[in-house]
């Protein structure tokens, strides 16, 4: 699932706020690590869903849910820097700063949801109806998020640093979108055993190249903030 980017300078050092760039890019590198750990997890969970690995679903449920609450961990940290940022009186309130903070608590929201969706896939609850639903509005607002993120994209340092801005959003948006579509038929019913197996087959495709697309922009991203680090001036020690 996605997670938060931006083209402003982040703060990702949240008990020392005033500190060098270097130390910020440390702690996005914790925040980068455990949502790529993340991704990888997410990864096996969507493989374990085709119909040919049934026997493995509650591996692959346990693997969605693992992979969730590492996700949970990035987007959570991501809310209270953004939140930090909203708050922060010596800058001025514009109107980009209030959607990306409502950008941030579609991502941690939605999140949330993909938790409880996990939950409900295990056999023994079984519960498909909610877990479907709990997928699809979490990928409604990961695809919110995303877009408000693109459209805070209007500049950046070098050329590079904002193709990979426009490689993370685009495997955002496309992530998001194929995970929405991929929750919209377990809310169906289908009698013919056939038909559900062969959708079930096609659904689990659509969340893994969901699930790595959206761990490619996660990459793309740390790259970019790689490049702004690497091309800053000497930091303080």
């Amino acid at each position: 699932m996605p997670h938060f980017f931006s083209n402003r300078p982040r703060v990702h050092a949240l008990v020392r706020r005033a500190g060098n760039r270097v130390l910020h890019f440390r702690w996005e590198t914790v925040n980068a690590t455990l949502y790529t750990v993340g991704g990888v997890v997410f990864m096996v969970g969507s493989v374990l869903f085709l119909p040919s690995l049934s026997a493995w679903e509650n591996v692959g449920a346990g693997a969605f849910l693992v992979g969730s609450l590492l996700y949970l961990l990035v987007t959570g940290h991501d809310m209270f820097e953004v939140l930090a940022n909203h708050l922060d009186r010596r800058r001025r309130r514009a109107v980009w700063r209030v959607l990306e903070f409502w950008a941030a608590v579609a991502y941690l929201v939605g999140t949330l949801l993909f938790v409880a969706g996990s939950v409900f896939f295990f056999s023994a609850f079984d519960w498909i109806g909610p877990g479907a639903w709990c997928f699809l509005i979490g990928s409604v607002l990961f695809l919110f998020g995303a877009v408000v993120n693109v459209l805070e994209i209007i500049f950046a340092a070098t050329l590079k640093t904002l193709q990979l801005l426009n490689l993370t959003a685009i495997s955002f948006i496309v992530g998001s979108t194929l995970f929405c579509v991929a929750s919209i038929p377990f809310l169906w019913e289908l009698t013919a055993e056939a038909d559900r197996l062969l959708l079930d087959t096609y659904l689990a495709w659509l969340f893994l190249v969901g699930s790595v697309l959206f761990l490619a922009g996660g990459l793309f991203n740390y790259w970019r903030a790689w490049l702004v680090v690497r091309s800053g001036p000497a930091p303080d020690s």
